[in-house]
């Protein structure tokens, strides 16, 4: 299976979840998945703005609570954060949202 690097950004006021491949690519367009549109596929695009077929990076809104897990697809490929073993992007996106769920609480101490 090959592996992607990528990158994560939390955005904690919007609830929203991106990884991003490195090195980006020109552009990327959202596909959402069929049966939770709020989460998506973000498939590359070229200079003209057409598909690549390379996969760019994943976005879920509504990330905290998200438990859809059954709708995540199985890209073929492994995810790999800066410092971490590689993992099937349904079992990296569960390790995260566990992490962002008991580091909640220290986050909100920390900005009140």
């Amino acid at each position: 299976m090959d592996t992607i690097k990528v990158t994560m950004m939390w955005d904690a006021a919007r609830d929203v979840l991106a990884l991003y491949r490195e090195p980006a690519g020109y552009a990327f367009t959202p596909d959402p998945l069929d049966d939770y549109p709020i989460a998506s596929t973000l498939l590359e695009l070229d200079e003209s703005e057409r598909e690549t077929g390379r996969v760019a990076g994943f976005e879920i809104v509504g990330f905290r609570d998200f438990d859809r897990w059954d709708a995540i697809p199985d890209t073929g490929l492994l995810w790999q954060l800066p410092g971490r073993e590689p993992l099937p992007l349904l079992d990296l996106l569960r390790r995260v949202q566990r992490e962002i769920k008991q580091n909640e609480p220290t986050l909100i101490a920390r900005s009140g």
